[in-house]
């Protein structure tokens, strides 16, 4: 029987020209592709404010947090 490949997670960062961030709305951002093989996960976008996760396919509905709820989210789900 032949083994099946396992998918590779693929993270493209598309950096601007400084890391120093600004509005989510202006063009220094920073977005991050998450891909499953050639399937588009979703693209996590970071703002001097705010960070985005916007699901595949969905051009309205995000998971904004600031970077306090952010730091929280991330804090409660690493102390489990």
């Amino acid at each position: 029987m032949p083994r099946k490949r396992k998918q590779v997670t693929k993270v493209t960062v598309f950096q601007p020209y400084s890391i120093d961030l600004t509005k989510l709305t202006s063009n220094n951002t920073l977005d991050v592709q998450v891909r499953t093989g050639d399937d588009l996960m979703g693209t996590l976008k970071m703002g001097r404010g705010s960070v985005q996760w916007w699901p595949r396919g969905s051009k309205t509905h995000a998971l904004k947090k600031s970077w306090r709820e952010f730091a929280d989210l991330l804090n409660a789900n690493i102390a489990q």
